[in-house]
């Protein structure tokens, strides 16, 4: 996941702060429109034990 967000930090000349919220958004809509099984493994190889909290405290996976 670290190596994600530096890759977007580092090509989207952003800071890595800029690049985490970036990266979680993206996460975030993926884990609306894509099925349980298909996040998971996405998460799962980008090394995130446990779902993204987002800023408000919401859990990715829409309602």
């Amino acid at each position: 996941m670290d190596e994600l967000i530096q890759l977007v930090a580092q090509r989207a000349g952003i800071s890595s702060a800029q690049a985490a919220l970036a990266v979680a958004a993206m996460l975030n809509y993926l884990t609306v429109r894509l099925p349980s099984p298909v996040v998971g493994r996405i998460r799962e190889q980008l090394g995130e034990a446990q779902p993204h909290r987002n800023p408000d405290g919401d859990q990715g996976g829409g309602k």
